[in-house]
């Protein structure tokens, strides 16, 4: 009656079936149908607890796919932490329509998150209609007025998403960034940082030291180095500043 009475008001009407990934499958093919004999648009489909696996999310959604004559969302909660996982993976089994939020706010262990979907459907799947340099404004944003803080390694947006700390690692970004990013921070508006701690190594030090706009000889750097590290040992933030504290005093005692 309800989608009778919306269609009859010009609406587009999504029927959506609640917790379908507990409900038989034979019954949820039954209430799509009634949908769509009343003329639903769409039909979505509902990881109410976050229960499924992407193995069962795939066997699931193909079979209703090839089912279902009228487009299919997908919607899916993050209880086990699938989320993202899922939604890709209902995309790849035929899914019209992919539900998200912004850092994936939502009930309990929240949703699947805009940002990290956006990025698996274009660096796996090859869509490209998306501008996806202004995510991480956007996730600022939404963290700023919800209150709701992000992890630092959060996926794609987090302040960790590309920071390295690793003397090899940093070594072989420098050469060739895909060495250790998969895709490139200006895709989503971020920018590759390096920590400065107890592993990092010489090539890193002197880039960091080198964007501060200072040049030191091996015997500088040697010293400075020894100090970021007995600093990472003890658990101490190497910032800009402390950092430049350290190279003034080397190039102190250097002339000294």
């Amino acid at each position: 009656q309800m989608i009778d009475l919306a269609k009859d008001h010009g609406l587009e009407v999504r029927f959506a079936a609640e917790d379908a990934s507990r409900t038989e499958l034979a019954f949820l093919k039954n209430v799509y149908g009634k949908g769509r004999e009343h003329g639903a648009d769409l039909v979505s489909f509902a990881d109410t607890v976050g229960c499924l696996l992407p193995t069962e999310m795939y066997t699931i959604m193909s079979e209703l796919v090839s089912f279902s004559k009228t487009p299919l969302c997908v919607h899916c909660h993050n209880d086990l932490g699938c989320a993202t996982a899922n939604t890709v993976t209902a995309a790849e089994a035929g899914a019209f329509q992919l539900h998200t939020t912004v850092n994936g706010i939502g009930e309990r262990a929240g949703n699947a998150a805009l940002e990290e979907v956006l990025v698996s459907v274009q660096v796996k799947g090859g869509v490209e209609r998306y501008d996806l340099s202004h995510l991480l404004a956007l996730s600022k944003m939404v963290e700023e007025f919800s209150g709701i803080r992000m992890e630092k390694t959060k996926p794609v947006v987090g302040e960790h998403a590309f920071a390295h700390e690793s003397g090899i690692h940093i070594a072989a970004i420098l050469e060739d960034p895909s060495t250790y990013e998969y895709f490139m921070p200006e895709l989503v508006g971020q920018e590759r940082r390096f920590i400065l701690g107890k592993h990092t190594g010489k090539k890193a030090l002197e880039h960091v030291v080198a964007g501060l706009g200072y040049s030191l000889n091996e015997e500088q750097i040697c010293q400075i180095l020894d100090e970021v590290k007995e600093l990472g040992e003890s658990k101490c933030g190497i910032t800009p500043e402390t950092l430049t504290a350290l190279i003034r005093h080397a190039k102190k005692e250097t002339v000294s």
